[in-house]
């Protein structure tokens, strides 16, 4: 059987609506090109809401205690608390279910839902 592994897309171009993509791509991406990218630890939220809307409801509340996070601002908690974050991204891809890009001012959006870890293929 073939293993299945998310995208890994260069370029926020190749990002679309339904596209899972390894979490470490979107973060060369955010490197790259000027894009802000924000993940959703609730579906219904991340397809039913807006990052407006969300930011009016939660906008007072911690980065951290939010129910969505910059990416960076995620990777740099995963990576304080976890020093073999990066290794074993290698092992087990973390996978983001983009949802949508929006124009956000100058720059694109991008949406992404993060899995809940009882969703993660760990094989």
């Amino acid at each position: 059987m073939k293993e299945k592994k998310p995208s890994f897309p260069v370029a926020l171009a190749s990002l679309t609506s339904g596209t899972v993509a390894d979490i470490r791509a979107l973060e060369q991406i955010s490197a790259r090109e000027p894009c802000e990218i924000i993940l959703y630890f609730e579906k219904d939220l991340a397809y039913n809401s807006t990052y407006e809307q969300d930011m009016n409801e939660y906008g007072t509340f911690e980065e951290h205690e939010r129910p969505f996070i910059p990416l960076s601002l995620f990777l740099e908690i995963q990576r304080e608390m976890n020093p073999l974050f990066n290794d074993a991204m290698k092992s087990i891809p973390l996978e983001v279910t983009i949802v949508r890009i929006e124009q956000a001012g100058d720059k694109p959006r991008v949406i992404g839902l993060l899995p809940f870890l009882d969703e993660m293929d760990m094989s």
